[in-house]
């Protein structure tokens, strides 16, 4: 990545693909991350140039608003550009420790845009915890990305999300929580429930713990959820269902369980390549028409791959780090 590219990066500018590909980056190797770094030191730098002399809290303000850390502290950022920052970081010190490091195994990113949004995307493999501005708790799946402003100060506390998550949301009857997904809205006052959405998914799937939610399709009648219920919209259809499920065994997940129910390979494939960061072949025709029927607890794909052997008539082989299913 050049310089160019990584400051795009940084002032959140990229589409959901091209994070990705900048997190990858970042995360290859130790000289990627300390280039990022210093990038970013300097951007941030470039961005404070006009902060008055000695106007720390307007400093400590608009530092707030342009990184995301996990917490700061009263040492110098070693990494930045010393001569750039000495302009003005003389005032405010924090631990080298702290700096935009991506952890491994927590893969995700934040950025706030111009425009107020904030966007935390999970990789493959991942999941990520999340508190919104109204106290609301979402659990962030693999390969997944939720876009929300900094403060619901409308009439509506509205988010974006691409893939999957568990809402927790906090009641407040003058606020609505509207959930856009690219095919279908949910609408709740206070609520928990799962929606996954992926964009290479058939189709949409909300899932209601507790509470009340309404689906909304288009200028359709809203189809209204209750507990153990999950809305189910098949794109190529354009069709909105409803179906009775175990709705503790939809939103295991959250808690490293992946539960199927006589669920298609194909879909059970697509789940575990999310989870686990492979890619899974079935190469049998047989197999596209296999329904699974199974738990995996807390496993790892080794596990996994044994107990599929184990519980039902499918065998594996791994050829060039690929997993064939037979």
């Amino acid at each position: 990545m050049n310089k160019k590219q990584i400051i795009k990066y940084i002032k959140g500018d990229m589409d959901t693909a091209e994070k990705r590909k900048a997190v990858a980056w970042i995360r290859k190797t130790p000289e990627n991350q300390k280039i990022y770094n210093i990038i970013k030191a300097e951007y941030v730098a470039s961005s404070f140039k006009d902060v008055p002399n000695n106007n720390n809290a307007f400093f400590f303000e608009r530092l707030k608003n342009r990184i995301i850390k996990k917490k700061l502290n009263k040492l110098i950022y070693v990494s930045a550009s010393v001569v750039i920052l000495l302009s003005f970081l003389w005032s405010f010190e924090f631990n080298a420790s702290t700096t935009d490091v991506i952890p491994q195994e927590i893969v995700e990113t934040a950025a706030i845009k111009d425009s107020g949004a904030v966007s935390f995307i999970t990789m493959r493999g991942d999941k990520k915890e999340i508190y919104l501005p109204d106290g609301s708790k979402i659990v962030l799946n693999a390969d997944s990305e939720l876009t929300y402003p900094k403060a619901f100060n409308d009439s509506i506390r509205e988010v974006t999300l691409v893939g999957e998550a568990f809402f927790d949301i906090k009641r407040n009857v003058d606020k609505p929580f509207i959930v856009n997904t690219n095919s279908i809205k949910i609408r709740v006052l206070g609520t928990s429930f799962n929606v996954k959405s992926y964009s290479k998914d058939k189709k949409v799937e909300t899932t209601l713990v507790s509470g009340k939610v309404e689906v909304l399709k288009d200028k359709e009648t809203p189809l209204i959820l209750a507990p153990s219920q999950k809305a189910v919209f098949y794109k190529k259809e354009n069709k909105l269902e409803i179906e009775e499920v175990q709705s503790l065994d939809v939103v295991a997940w959250k808690d490293g369980t992946l539960i199927f129910d006589k669920t298609p390979l194909q879909e059970v494939v697509i789940d575990l390549e999310r989870k686990y960061n492979t890619k899974i072949i079935i190469n049998s025709k047989t197999l596209l028409n296999y329904e699974y029927t199974g738990t995996f607890d807390n496993l790892s794909i080794d596990e996994v791959l044994k107990l599929l052997t184990i519980s039902s008539p499918i065998k594996y082989n791994i050829e060039n780090e690929k997993i064939i299913l037979e």
